[in-house]
């Protein structure tokens, strides 16, 4: 009994940590100057598991772990079962741009979920996760007018931050042995500011100063499908998730130049665009294999009421093996995990195509104790990024990021009989 009151205090810890987390997502933990376009650089609603198979979601139907990406998902956990999961990342960053390089290194928190049965067949999960990410700050110089005794230069200094974050719950219902469905409900909210000096080397010339700021809200809902249909030698899982375009409600979005402002305080300035997704499994006694196929409709999108945005598709797929899973021993009891994606961009750059988004991924998920009720991970994977420019006279970024995830799984709901 002492010890399920241990593992009772440190969910309730993990709970009081994702109730504060707000103030943590309020640090972007990037810094790329591609996350002055748009809404910022979208981040992955994968939790760290998905995040080593290539961020898939879609048809992954596992009992032990959080899904958030396909809602139908939730009505796997059990009756017995309360699952709390978190994660965060460490990454380290290049920037090039012809012989020029430049490092940086980030950390942020990545998400908080929990997860548990709530009726018959029906699971509910509660996620704070980001939905992008904005923070940049560099330099650039112009030459704006050359003569024989003196060169005229314009010094622009560009800084951004913010991002939006979504609390999300959902469910789960399982209406036949095959068939799964679920929604999510989000509030998004967040704030975006960008900022932009305009410096002259002629001190006749006044300073420019321009800004955007932006503090946004609304709903966004997932609607979510999975069907389980046994193969020969196993199981495959086809899901499909549909997430309808919405407007986001914005307070306080403002233009200013030289000391003028212009309110754009209005519903439709920022929006979140139509998406459809879909993807599969097939999972053997010791292989799953998956694959996710998604489409964001954001050239109807808005950003600080204009239109700029760039349908895009991403594909990923993903493996995740394990040996024995009732085997004790450290390495045969341990899930492996690798995967890749793609991503085209969601923005245009003065007209031109932005960058391209290539991941490869692998990881671990290793237990923290052998025992009847206890079934908590620990999960690492690391992560390649290249983020390659569309055209010339662009910035190439090559990232390693480590996820780091713990997942408490416990069955709470027991009823022990004795110490």
């Amino acid at each position: 009994m002492k010890k399920a009151c241990l593992i009772k205090s440190i969910l309730i810890v993990a709970l009081l940590s994702y109730m504060a987390a707000g103030s943590v997502f309020a640090q972007s933990g990037i810094n790329s100057p591609y996350s002055r376009y748009g809404v910022g650089i979208l981040s992955d609603r994968s939790t760290t598991f998905g995040k080593a198979m290539g961020g898939i979601g879609v048809g992954m139907r596992n009992l032990n772990t959080i899904n958030t990406i396909n809602p139908a998902s939730y009505s796997t956990v059990d009756t017995l079962t309360f699952i709390a999961d978190m994660g965060f990342s460490l990454q380290y960053v290049n920037f090039q741009e012809g012989k020029k390089r430049v490092n940086a290194r980030n950390s942020t928190v990545d998400y908080m979920a929990v997860q548990f049965r709530m009726l018959p067949k029906m699971g509910f999960t509660a996620a704070f996760v980001p939905l992008s990410n904005v923070g940049y700050n560099f330099t650039s110089v112009k030459t704006i007018s050359s003569t024989d005794e003196e060169i005229k230069t314009r010094t622009s200094q560009y800084w951004g931050t913010g991002g939006l974050r979504q609390f999300m719950a959902g469910l789960g219902w399982k209406t036949t042995g095959w068939l799964s469905l679920g929604m999510n409900a989000s509030f998004v909210m967040g704030d975006i500011s960008h900022y932009v000096v305009d410096t002259y080397s002629d001190n006749l010339i006044s300073s420019r100063p321009l800004s955007y700021t932006a503090e946004v809200k609304g709903l966004n809902l997932d609607f979510g499908i999975q069907t389980t249909l046994p193969v020969k030698g196993g199981k495959m899982v086809i899901g499909a998730v549909y997430s309808p375009s919405s407007d986001l409600v914005c307070d306080g979005v403002r233009v200013e130049l030289g000391g003028d402002s212009i309110d754009y305080s209005r519903r439709g300035s920022f929006s979140l665009p139509q998406s459809i997704s879909g993807g599969f499994s097939f999972s053997s006694e010791k292989i799953t294999l998956g694959a996710d196929l998604s489409f964001q409709g954001w050239s109807a999108a808005s950003f600080f009421g204009r239109e700029y945005g760039r349908d895009c598709l991403k594909a990923s797929a993903g493996v995740e093996y394990c040996p024995d899973i009732s085997d004790k021993r450290f390495l045969k009891h341990s899930t492996y995990r690798a995967g890749i994606s793609f991503r085209q961009p969601y923005y245009s750059i003065d007209g031109k195509k932005g960058p391209s988004e290539y991941v490869l991924s692998a990881g671990i998920s290793v237990p923290f104790a052998f025992s009847y009720d206890s079934r908590s991970m620990l999960h690492v994977s690391g992560q390649f990024v290249r983020v390659q420019p569309g055209s010339g006279g662009m910035i190439t970024e090559n990232y390693f990021r480590i996820n780091v995830g713990v997942s408490f799984m416990e069955r709470w709901f027991m009823k022990i009989q004795a110490d």
